[in-house]
C-alpha cells in the first residue's frame, strides 16, 4: 500500500530530506530510505538526500509501506535496578532507544532484552514495522532515547497486561529528575494544556489551542543554581515529549535538550532528564513497589559546578 504526494516548496536552501519530514510528519531516515527506493522524484529524476530546495519546486512521489522488521537478540549490558520472575526494571542509559524503527533495527531495548530473557529472534511476519505487541516484547511504557532512568519490562503477557492496565488508569507514580535553565522563582507548581504537534515544526510537539491530547506535571524546586534550577517533575499524564515540552512552555526548558532548549548540549553531553523513580502495585502480589535509578553523575558534576 502506498500514500502518493506532491509538495510545492514554500522554503529555501534547506535539505530535501528535511523539508520532506517536515512536511509529512516522516522521519529524516524515513525519508532518505524512499529516497534511496527511487519514491522521490524532482522533475522526474531523483534526488539526492542533501539537495537544496528552491521555492516553488515541485516534488513528487508516494510513501510506501516499510518493509517489517525482523529483531534479534543483542548481547548489550543492561543495568538491572530490580527483578524477579515477573518484571525486570532496567536503568535505561543515556542514546539507547527503546522500540525498533527505521532508523534503528539493531542496538535498541528490545534486543537487549530478547538477549537478556534468552528469547528466539522475532522473524518480521510476526510483528510490523509501526511498534505491535510481538515487536515490543515486555515493552509497556517507554523514555526518549537522550532520557535515562528507570524502566519496567514484564516477563509475560499476564505481567504485561496488568502493567499497562496500571499505566493506563494514571495509577503508576513516577518522579523525574531535572535541570532546567533559568531560575525559577515558584517552590512548586503544575503546568497544563493540550499537547500536539507544532503546527510548523514538525518534529516537536507543543501546547496546542485546538486538538492535541490532555497533560499535566507538577514540580517542586530542589536547589537553584547560578542560572540553573535542579526539580524533580511528576507527571501526571504520558504524552509524547511531556516534560520536555511542559518547561519550556515556561520559559525554563531542560538543559542539553537541543529540540526545545537554547543552551548547546556541549554543556553537557546530554539532556540533563533523568526518570528518577517509578512507584507501582506489583502486579501478582499486589504490593506497593518503588524502584530508583541513582542520579547520573554528569547530573551532579553540573550541579556542584554551577552551585550558588
Amino acid at each position: 500500500m502506498e500514500r502518493k504526494f506532491h509538495l510545492v516548496s514554500d522554503k529555501n536552501n534547506i535539505r530535501i530530506d528535511t523539508y520532506i519530514a517536515e512536511a509529512l510528519s516522516l522521519t529524516r531516515a524515513r525519508v532518505q530510505a524512499l529516497i534511496a527506493g527511487g519514491h522521490v522524484r524532482v522533475l522526474n529524476k531523483s534526488p539526492k538526500p542533501s539537495m537544496k530546495v528552491k521555492q516553488g519546486m515541485e516534488i513528487e512521489g508516494e510513501v510506501v509501506a516499510e518493509e517489517p522488521l525482523s529483531l534479534c537478540p543483542e548481547e548489550i549490558p543492561l543495568a538491572i535496578l530490580y527483578e524477579d520472575e515477573y518484571l525486570l526494571a532496567i536503568n535505561k542509559s543515556v542514546d539507547m532507544v527503546v522500540h525498533p524503527s527505521c532508523g534503528h533495527q539493531s542496538g535498541t531495548l528490545v534486543n537487549a532484552i530478547l538477549a537478556y530473557l534468552k528469547r528466539p529472534a522475532i522473524p518480521a511476519s510476526k510483528g510490523d514495522s509501526n511498534g505491535g505487541d510481538a515487536q515490543r516484547p515486555g515493552i509497556v511504557h517507554r523514555l526518549d532515547k537522550d532520557t535515562s532512568g528507570v524502566i519496567l519490562v514484564a516477563k509475560d503477557p499476564g505481567t504485561q497486561e496488568a502493567l499497562s492496565s496500571q499505566f493506563h488508569d494514571r495509577r503508576v507514580k513516577k518522579t523525574y529528575r531535572a535541570v532546567i535553565e533559568g531560575t525559577v522563582r515558584k517552590d512548586e507548581g503544575v503546568i497544563e494544556g493540550s499537547i500536539g504537534r507544532h503546527p510548523t515544526l514538525r518534529k516537536k510537539m507543543a501546547l496546542v489551542t485546538k486538538g492535541g491530547r490532555y497533560s499535566m506535571s507538577r514540580f517542586r524546586v530542589i536547589k537553584r543554581l547560578a542560572g540553573f534550577t535542579y526539580m524533580e517533575v511528576y507527571p501526571e499524564t504520558g504524552r509524547t515529549h511531556q516534560i520536555r515540552v511542559h518547561m519550556a512552555s515556561i520559559g525554563h526548558p531542560i538543559v542539553g535538550d537541543e529540540l526545545y532548549g537554547r543552551k548547546a548540549r556541549k554543556l553537557t553531553g546530554r539532556p540533563l532528564l533523568h526518570a528518577y523513580r517509578i512507584l507501582i502495585e506489583h502486579p501478582i502480589t499486589r504490593t506497593p513497589m518503588q524502584v530508583e535509578a541513582p542520579v547520573p553523575r554528569e547530573f551532579e558534576e553540573f550541579i556542584n559546578e554551577h552551585a550558588l
